[in-house]
Order: structure tokens, then C-alpha cells, then sequence
């Protein structure tokens, strides 16, 4: 589906549908974690915002970034009904990661895969992350930081 599709939703309601196509079939911290990602995700300018922070839709929207919003993948097509009790899940795990007031289970993650898929060679190696959390089928991801000196307080000297 083109990004024009989805002009009309606001952050909050496609973070919501990210949620429920992402995650749908796991636990409700599996979910908070999938919304944690994308909040991570459109804290600072990179290359999966567009180099622009603060927005949530530039991040699920990036092409390439959440499969189920791939041009051809099974859930891209996928919209909830307002009855399913699922949907109601990943809106109540949402809201809070959405509002600020949900504590991040992921530990700052900004990458995760389901274990049903090999890793993402895409990312490079796994020895550049650091596996900061894993919840149901779902591993969560964040790079490794290296500390220069100027990042050492003088007593670490």
C-alpha cells in the first residue's frame, strides 16, 4: 500500500495498526516493546526517520522498516476490526508507550526480528547489538555504543 493510504491516520493511530500487524499473535509486552521500537526509532534523526526526529509516521512509514507495511507482504493489506478484542490489546499497549508514560521494556531498543526468521543479515553483524530484551517469538535489539574518553568521567581514568 502507498504511504498516500495512510495520510489520513495520526501518529498515535498508526503506531495502533503497527502494533496489531506487527504483533498481534504476541503477549501484551511483546506488543509494548513493537511501540517502544518505533517511539526509539523517532527519538533522534537517522536514516529510518528520514533524518527527521519526532515523528512516528515517518518511522513506520520508511520503506523496508516494518515488513507489514512492505509492498507485498500477507499483512500489508491486513486492517483490524473495531470489534477485535486483539486490536483493543495493541491500542492499550500503544496509548501509554504514545503518551510517555509507559516505561521502556525494551531497554532502548530500536531493532527486533521474530524468532521465526534467521538474523537479519541486513543489520550486519550480531556482534554490533546488544540483545536488550526477549519477549514471546519476538527479539529486541539495540547497537552497541563504544565509550571514547571524552565520555569517561575524569575518575574512570
Amino acid at each position: 500500500m502507498k504511504v498516500e493510504a495512510y495520510t489520513a491516520l495520526s501518529d498515535l493511530q498508526l503506531l495502533e495498526l503497527a502494533c496489531w500487524r506487527e504483533a498481534r499473535g504476541e503477549p501484551f509486552d511483546a506488543k509494548r516493546g513493537v511501540c517502544h521500537v518505533i517511539k526509539n526509532r523517532s527519538l533522534s534523526p537517522a536514516w529510518w526517520n528520514g533524518r527527521i526526529a519526532g515523528s512516528l509516521s515517518r518511522v513506520i512509514l520508511q520503506k523496508w522498516q516494518f515488513s507489514s507495511f512492505n509492498v507485498g507482504d500477507p499483512n500489508e493489506k491486513k486492517w483490524p476490526v473495531d470489534e477485535d478484542p486483539v486490536f483493543a490489546e495493541c491500542c492499550a499497549a500503544a496509548l501509554p508507550v504514545y503518551m510517555g508514560t509507559d516505561e521502556d521494556n525494551t531497554d532502548g531498543a530500536t531493532y527486533y526480528y521474530d524468532t521465526s526468521i534467521e538474523w537479519p543479515s541486513a543489520w550486519g553483524a550480531q556482534t554490533n547489538y546488544v540483545n536488550t530484551a526477549n519477549i514471546g517469538r519476538l527479539r529486541f535489539w539495540r547497537p552497541v555504543t563504544h565509550s571514547t574518553p571524552s565520555d569517561l568521567d575524569e575518575g574512570d581514568l
